[in-house]
């Protein structure tokens, strides 16, 4: 929204019978330059119809997937071809599912459409966005196994290796998406899962263009590969540097080729770039902005995994809620760092509160 559509957004909020006139006289503007403004306003999905109804427009909608996630952390080196013992611990995941459920602990009001079987893991998966009154009825029942991430961890609690089943994703199909088209073009904005089918994110695309902006976290080398064709399409990516190398098509070995980089993408067309450097930080980019940030060292990790998606989570809700880009990239770190200080990939901890706290206790 531009600046007068909000203020005249706001003027309706109040009055939703006002007159077109009335609105004029408030402002200071012409009745016509009202009649335009609120035909933009009814084109982005903010107002509906004839009489003014106003649009939910807080909410932002995750496409993808949720599943239960198992972790087998190591009580001694790991070592191939060996029954190691471990700690094992099993919790609902899956990144769209922890970037939508970490946006809801920040206070952000989100809807899911994901994918879930019928099976005990599908009951654990409902319930868990039951307890985070995370609305999911715009999503897939389906019958069978639900979906299944595990992961070795190392006796450093980091990632060794991992494996997973989301083949319940198949269930989202394009004609399903298009079933959803008012629930997209009325989000403030839409966040994707890149294992979702090529066809489902032209939909999507397609759907969303030029009316809801579009965030993705390409996750894995393969994926940026796929998600590649894409970029002009999105309003924020955030890769690693591997998966930049993939979407940019170069290699990356010093700073200078990160910031080459992230200008490939916003040549393309990608409206920000958020370049994850894990202990090292993040670079930011857009068209004009370049901004290179990093915490004091974590001391006290406990769980590698979940971090990117907190960052994802609270860049989302800092974008939504008008925060500054420097202020929104603080949020970020902070919420990586409440995440690696939780045994689950999810801190229930998180709130805006416990951000600034961590930021007052770790900005540089």
């Amino acid at each position: 929204m531009t600046k007068k559509e909000r203020e005249i957004l706001e003027i309706i909020k109040e009055d939703p019978t006002i007159e077109q006139s009335e609105i004029a006289r408030i402002l200071s503007i012409s009745r016509s330059t009202v009649a335009v403004h609120i035909s933009s306003l009814q084109k982005k999905g903010y107002l509906l119809g004839k009489g003014y109804i106003v649009a939910e427009e807080d909410y932002i909608v995750g496409i993808g997937a949720s599943n239960v996630d198992v972790y087998g952390k190591s009580r001694i080196p790991l070592r191939p071809h060996y029954d190691h013992p471990a700690d094992i611990l099993t919790s609902v995941g899956g990144v769209m599912h922890n970037i939508v459920t970490n946006y809801t602990l920040l206070g952000g009001k989100a809807r899911m459409i994901t994918a879930i079987g019928d099976d005990s893991y599908g009951k654990l998966i409902l319930e868990d966005f039951r307890q985070h009154q995370i609305d999911i009825s715009e999503s897939v029942k389906a019958s069978g196994p639900s979906g299944v991430f595990i992961q070795i961890q190392d006796e450093n609690n980091d990632m060794h290796m991992a494996i997973c089943d989301m083949s319940v994703l198949d269930k989202i199909t394009p004609d399903f998406i298009e079933s959803k088209r008012k629930l997209l073009t009325n989000a403030r904005l839409v966040v994707i899962d890149p294992s979702l089918s090529e066809a489902c994110i032209e939909k999507i695309i397609s759907i969303c263009k030029s009316v809801t902006p579009i965030c993705i976290d390409p996750i894995s080398d393969n994926f940026a590969l796929k998600i590649k064709p894409y970029v002009k399409d999105f309003a924020l990516i955030k890769p690693n540097r591997y998966e930049l190398e993939k979407l940019a098509d170069m290699k990356i070995e010093t700073k200078a080729d990160m910031e080459k980089a992230c200008r490939v993408l916003i040549g393309q067309g990608c409206k920000k770039v958020l370049l994850s450097l894990g202990k090292d930080g993040i670079l930011y980019m857009d068209e004009k902005t370049k901004i290179i940030r990093h915490f004091k060292e974590e001391k006290h990790m406990v769980n590698a995994s979940g971090a990117g998606d907190a960052l994802m989570a609270s860049m989302l809700y800092g974008m939504v809620k008008g925060y500054t880009i420097s202020d929104t990239i603080d949020l970020g770190l902070a919420a990586g760092i409440a995440a690696i200080r939780s045994k689950e990939a999810i801190n229930e901890d998180l709130s805006i509160k416990l951000l600034k706290q961590i930021i007052k206790e770790s900005k540089k």
